[in-house]
């Protein structure tokens, strides 16, 4: 880490200052100028940055713009913030939040480090896994094992099932286990805080079926969670306060929006179940409204009357 607080250094100064010289990097961290040289061909070797020597002002400037590192200690104070505010919030052991936070934190500059209590990460809903579950499934996953678990879905009904453990996923702050259904012989997504128990099956094998960029593309293929196999475009319609939050949201990487007159907005994105879009459009109350597919308005309408039911 201490190479990458050199080098953050070394690229804020040439940023900021217009350059930097070998002198005033020895001088900061108590470092041979053969080490600064090193730094610097760090830096140009291996991250592409611009880096030339000006021999008038006998110092290292960017000879052309160069952002790669320009937000680094902004990113190490969040990736901080994220370690330590789930960690104290699941009650994990002090020693091992603070080693985390250590690690992370020894590549922030110095004149950064009095902000690490000043940045806290907060998720409204925190919903844990059952953590000897947890070391059991990542056993098996090490192992290569196939594993049997029983499971109790969102409608309260138990199943068991003999899976092979594919991918665990961290999703709006909820672990889910990205598995082959060998009774089903198809991909489904099991939300971990639901496994009842776990059990390795000592000497069943889990064969490789897919590659990393194959599961890679199927969670990244469209919005959600509970992966169905087929990606739907859903458009929908936001106006009024709903409009002004959700343009500034990342829904999906492919999601396209496009503006409307009196402020609202079209959102257009790949999904991969119609139930999460629908929960979470829900929340907008009238300020959405669906546009496409037509089993989707049909679903959101479906929906909307039986709250009105509900109210009686």
């Amino acid at each position: 880490m201490a190479q990458l607080e050199r080098i953050l250094y070394i690229n804020r100064m040439m940023e900021e200052a217009g350059g930097v010289t070998t002198a005033a990097v020895m001088a900061r961290f108590e470092v041979s100028r053969r080490q600064v040289v090193r730094d610097i061909a760090y830096l140009r070797e291996r991250l592409g940055a611009p880096i030339a020597y000006d021999e008038p002002q006998r110092r290292y400037i960017y000879t052309e713009p160069f952002s790669p590192l320009g937000q680094s200690n902004g990113h190490l104070l969040v990736l901080k913030a994220i370690v330590r505010s789930l960690a104290e919030a699941q009650g994990m052991e002090p020693i091992l939040i603070d080693g985390a936070s250590e690690a992370l934190g020894q590549g922030l500059e110095e004149e950064y480090r009095v902000l690490e209590r000043k940045i806290t990460f907060r998720s409204p809903v925190q919903d844990w896994p059952d953590w000897q579950i947890f070391g059991r499934l990542l056993d098996a996953m090490k192992r290569g094992l196939r594993i049997t678990l029983s499971y109790k879905d969102s409608k309260g009904s138990s199943s068991r099932r003999h899976i092979e453990a594919l991918r665990l996923i961290n999703y709006s702050s909820r672990w889910y286990l990205l598995a082959y259904d060998l009774h089903k012989r198809e991909i489904r997504t099991f939300h971990l805080a639901r496994v009842v128990s776990l059990s390795p099956i000592e000497g069943d094998w889990a064969q490789e079926r897919f590659s990393d960029d194959e599961l890679d593309a199927l969670i990244e293929g469209g919005y959600g969670i509970f992966l169905s196999g087929d990606v739907v475009e859903v458009s929908f319609r936001a106006t009024g306060w709903a409009a002004e939050v959700i343009a500034t949201q990342t829904w999906h990487p492919d999601q396209q929006v496009t503006r409307e007159g009196e402020g609202a907005l079209v959102v257009t994105l790949p999904v991969t179940n119609l139930n999460e879009i629908l929960s979470a459009l829900l929340y907008y109350g009238p300020n959405v409204s669906p546009i496409a597919p037509p089993s989707f308005v049909a679903l959101y309408a479906d929906a909307v009357k039986k709250m009105q039911e509900n109210l009686g």
